[in-house]
């Protein structure tokens, strides 16, 4: 941290109600600075203070280093802002182009069916004309043929005419022949009808020009894309919302001893006591999965969407365990006894030993990359969290009542020491940077480390006496917290909402 010497030069800013006024006084009720207008007119039952006796050394307190910090952080999260606004304009414009698309495409299948029925109808219309021309026709071919022959009898009786026998015997055979005529006259009448027919548009097509039906409608939802704001957690609050039962029937007290979350709805817990791994969906109050263990589990973490592994201090051994269709056993890793504290992050494992004493970053074969194992800083490392980076590891010491932030090459950057019994547990580590630690012992029941101080401030969580293990979705803001087996909450996890 930087050293700041006390200066003596006079404030020369000026007020921002009263434009013409320097700034001399603070109230440190209201938190407020002003000059002397504002304190006669708002702050006349307050206690006042002049700025020059309340400002001596204020270039080395914390509350200077944690008006930085949420400078930065805001800044952070307004650069994640303006990168989620150009995502959200590219993609505006993306789905711009594809919806463009679908509608044209959906208008060409329109047409294109649209033309087809046009070409069935048209098709049907010539089918029945050709039946009406042809059965036309052919009575027309039986008419004319049936004129020619009235022709033919008229010619023959004309040319008998003057013969008196002939005449009588050709106009008895046309008489028979006259009958026959007739009869096929009156066929050639009664078919003489065609099918006549018209267009009718359907109801559903015709309802959609009466009705002017719109060819399709837009479905709108509210897309959030990555880069959104985060507030951090030392400027949020954190609302108590229930308490989830993780005993099972004829089961001993939970000592939950290690908290890692898995979906939306679910976190896996690793509990001492009961030599059990549990799966808890915290949504519908009961536990889905549990595996019994041949050793007493101790810290967990999550290694992917499916998987997820604990340590098995008495064995000295990591175990991996499957999520996907309950909890099963996968294989081991073998390290050392004394294993008790576990993280994961991106391919690297870290994890603490109390005997003998050491923090270890490994890969995934076992292979020791770095190594803390300093006697005079460490007394009993129960529990580490790697930073989202890997560039960090926080770890949470009982007997030296300190939280250590190493680099994972295992040099020291700071501790944040407590007094007299406030031994620090269970402790994550948020993506502004801010560790949150459990103080099991201690009146302020939770405290949060903000980076460059050596202030631990207090987190006030309601319902909380004993709190032994945390961990924090910031995707969902929400915080899970267990209690040590003395407290009288040791079989519940406790459930906020982060506002």
């Amino acid at each position: 941290m930087p050293t700041y010497q006390t200066q003596s030069d006079p404030c020369t800013e000026l007020c921002d109600v009263h434009k013409n006024e320097i700034v001399k006084f603070y109230c440190q009720e209201h938190g407020s600075v002003g000059c002397g207008d504002c304190m006669v007119l708002q702050h006349t039952s307050c206690k006042v203070q002049l700025v020059s006796d309340v400002s001596s050394n204020y270039g080395n307190s914390v509350d200077l280093v944690l008006i930085k910090h949420r400078i930065d952080n805001l800044r952070t999260n307004l650069a994640s802002c303006k990168e989620e606004i150009k995502c959200s304009l590219k993609a505006a414009d993306k789905i711009k182009t594809e919806v463009v698309k679908e509608i044209r495409l959906f208008r060409k299948e329109m047409d294109d069916y649209l033309d087809k029925m046009e070409a069935d109808l048209l098709q049907k219309v010539d089918e029945i004309n050709d039946r009406n021309v042809s059965s036309q026709k052919k009575l027309q071919d039986q008419c004319e043929a049936l004129c020619n022959e009235m022709n033919e009898f008229q010619r023959k009786l004309d040319q008998c005419k003057d013969k008196v026998n002939n005449l009588f015997v050709t106009s008895k055979s046309i008489q028979r022949k006259y009958e026959k005529c007739q009869q096929i006259n009156e066929t050639i009448s009664a078919k003489s009808q065609i099918n006549t027919f018209n267009f009718k548009v359907t109801e559903d097509f015709y309802n959609l020009k009466k009705y002017n039906t719109p060819i399709g409608n837009l479905a709108t939802q509210v897309k959030t894309f990555s880069g959104q704001c985060k507030k951090c957690i030392n400027d949020m609050k954190a609302h108590f919302v229930n308490k989830v039962n993780c005993q099972a029937e004829n089961e001993e007290n939970c000592y939950i001893s290690g908290i890692t979350i898995v979906s939306e709805a679910d976190i896996l817990l690793s509990d001492t006591n009961n030599k059990s791994l549990k799966i808890l969906n915290y949504r519908d109050g009961k536990v889905t999965s549990t595996l019994k263990l041949s050793d007493f589990p101790a810290d967990i973490t999550k290694m992917s969407s499916s998987s997820a592994a604990t340590c098995l201090p008495n064995k000295g051994k990591i175990l991996f365990v499957n999520m996907q269709s309950g909890l099963t056993e996968s294989h081991c890793l073998g390290v050392r006894k004394g294993c008790a504290g576990i993280d994961h992050r991106n391919g690297v494992l870290a994890v603490s030993f109390i005997n003998p004493l050491a923090v270890q970053v490994l890969d995934m074969e076992g292979h020791i990359l770095h190594e803390v194992r300093d006697t005079s800083i460490l007394k009993y490392p129960r529990i580490e969290h790697l930073s989202t980076d890997n560039e960090y590891m926080f770890v949470s010491d009982k007997d030296n009542r300190a939280v250590y932030k190493f680099t994972v090459q295992g040099e020291l950057i700071s501790q944040n020491k407590t007094e007299k019994n406030d031994k620090p547990a269970g402790l994550t580590v948020t993506n502004c940077g801010c560790a949150v630690v459990c103080y099991p012992f201690k009146s302020d029941s939770l405290g949060v480390i903000v980076p460059d101080t050596r202030e631990i401030l207090p987190f006030n969580a309601q319902h909380v006496l004993r709190p032994l293990y945390i961990n924090i979705s910031e995707e969902q803001n929400k915080m899970f917290i267990s209690e040590l087996p003395t407290s009288l909450d040791c079989n519940f996890i406790k459930i906020f909402d982060l506002k």
